[in-house]
């Protein structure tokens, strides 16, 4: 497990099919060049990655911007990145920007379901 200070953490999991990157706290401008580094860091590691939010509790326009790209990025290099588990302010984001549908599951469309390990 990798995480790092406050407002925001991090942990990632590696398994067979994919890696699962948790983020907790809050995402902002503040923490975005980070995160664009830890998914592209990812991203050349596995081709399949699955981001949890459901501890995430805040994000704004250039962090949400970030996982677009990343999710761009994924698809380039042959896989594909999805986020699972949005709540509250984050799901409202996701929802209002219309975002989901792009960054959820792809068997399923804007359908957010656990990841399971």
């Amino acid at each position: 497990m990798i995480s790092h200070d406050e407002p925001w953490q991090w942990h990632a999991e590696t398994h067979a099919d994919r890696t699962v990157v948790s983020l907790a706290g809050e995402l902002d401008v503040s923490s975005a060049d980070e995160l664009r580094g830890l998914l592209s860091d990812t991203i050349r590691a596995t081709a399949v990655v699955a981001v949890d939010l459901s501890a995430l509790t805040f994000i704004d326009s250039t962090a949400l911007s970030v996982l677009i790209w990343a999710h761009q990025e994924a698809a380039h290099a042959g896989g594909s990145l999805t986020v699972h588990n949005p709540t509250g302010h984050v799901r409202r984001v996701l929802d209002v920007t219309g975002v989901l549908p792009l960054l959820g599951p792809d068997d399923e469309p804007g359908t957010v379901r656990a990841v399971a390990p």
